[in-house]
């Protein structure tokens, strides 16, 4: 992916994420459009600092937009990217169904990391059961959302001659 690919990606990520609100269902979970950038990258490229810089540089993008404290987001990012690290050999792109679990495995990941840290530093009173449910709320959305945007980064990829096996 170029630079200047992911770049567009990621301030595409990072507008969605402010004017979307979060799911009033399940526990309130963001859309996780930033997330899917930084699964995309994990996924499919090959040098792992590239997944890492760009895990950071969401994690502070989506920090300074939000209520969080700085880092928080990309800890939770580099816990998500760390287990599509891990999956990546045995991850199908291009199949719909596998997408659709990797998401929600992901998402549900980086929400729980995220809860973590915050209830750790005193920031939230968020209980296990509550934990539990906007994790869900995340995983739901993971699914549905992230196989739409992975299949339009891939296809906008390929429509500009970017694309690169993964290999």
């Amino acid at each position: 992916m170029s630079l200047l690919l992911l770049l567009f990606w990621l301030i595409s990520g990072v507008t969605l994420q402010v004017a979307v609100p979060a799911w009033r269902h399940m526990g309130q979970p963001a859309f996780p459009f930033l997330l899917a950038v930084v699964l995309y990258v994990a996924v499919n490229k090959r040098k792992t600092r590239t997944f890492v810089a760009t895990a950071l540089l969401a994690g502070v993008l989506e920090d300074a937009l939000s209520l969080a404290p700085l880092g928080f987001s990309a800890c939770s990012f580099l816990a998500a990217g760390g287990l599509a690290l891990l999956l990546r050999e045995d991850f199908f792109a291009d199949q719909a169904r596998t997408v659709l679990w990797f998401g929600a495995l992901c998402s549900a990941a980086a929400t729980g990391a995220m809860g973590l840290l915050l209830r750790g530093a005193d920031l939230v009173a968020l209980t296990g059961g509550a934990l539990l449910r906007r994790m869900t709320g995340a995983a739901v959305l993971g699914a549905v959302l992230i196989p739409v945007l992975f299949a339009l980064m891939r296809r906008m990829e390929r429509l500009l001659g970017t694309w690169e096996d993964r290999g």
